[in-house]
């Protein structure tokens, strides 16, 4: 499965070894919105607020409604312009700053410890940041991501511990973090869902050993 499942998402959104990462705070954004919408919708999101606003703090001190206005017509929008501006505000208020390039001055540790420090970061989006902005070879374990590893057979269970998120790590190659992570972005919490999975639109369908 694992074999299969890398296979998959290094077609869809390649290696990703020679990537310009993102600064830190881009890639946080990002996260937020990989949690309302697909990974290729809150990547044109994050263009089209940064050609839209002179910086972040200019969308800190920025009305959700004007945000949204910006990022589409849809109706994950205004949920993710919410989620934004409140992240934008607390990083303010916590590190008195509108950026995280300081991040890449710690250890992984301490950056994980320091991205916890803010309500809206669970410690699976810290760890999107380490992989995705600080070439990090972590691999997020967020809860979706731990449901749909079970019932593809990867896990022993469908926690979001940290056993589990180090269990899972193993079953791929640290090359293979990026695109496997993405790959639990846009379909572990879009389809494989806790109750009534959308198993027939899973591309992993047919190799799932729960697939109803």
């Amino acid at each position: 499965m694992a074999v299969g499942l890398t296979e998959y998402a290094t077609g869809k959104y390649g290696w990703l070894k020679n990537r310009k990462p993102r600064p830190p705070l881009n890639q946080l954004i990002l996260s937020i919105f990989y949690h309302v919408t697909s990974v290729r919708r809150a990547t044109r999101a994050l263009n089209e607020l940064k050609r839209a606003f002179v910086d972040w703090n200019e969308v800190r001190v920025s009305h959700p409604a004007e945000v949204a206005g910006v990022l589409s017509s849809a109706p994950w929008a205004m949920e993710g312009a919410e989620r934004l501006v409140w992240l934008l505000r607390e990083l303010y208020e916590v590190h008195n700053r509108t950026n995280l390039d300081f991040l890449a001055e710690l250890t992984p540790a301490q950056a994980r410890t320091c991205l916890k420090r803010l309500s809206t970061v669970p410690r699976d989006v810290a760890d999107e940041v380490l992989l995705l902005s600080l070439d990090v070879p972590v691999l997020p374990c967020s809860a979706a991501a731990a449901r749909m590893s079970h019932r593809l057979g990867l896990l022993p269970d469908d926690r979001a511990t940290v056993k589990n998120q180090r269990a899972l790590a193993k079953a791929f190659e640290d090359d293979a973090y990026a695109p496997v992570h993405l790959f639990f972005c846009d379909y572990a919490d879009k389809l494989c869902l806790p109750e009534e999975p959308l198993c027939e639109r899973c591309p992993l369908g047919r190799m799932c050993v729960t697939r109803r």
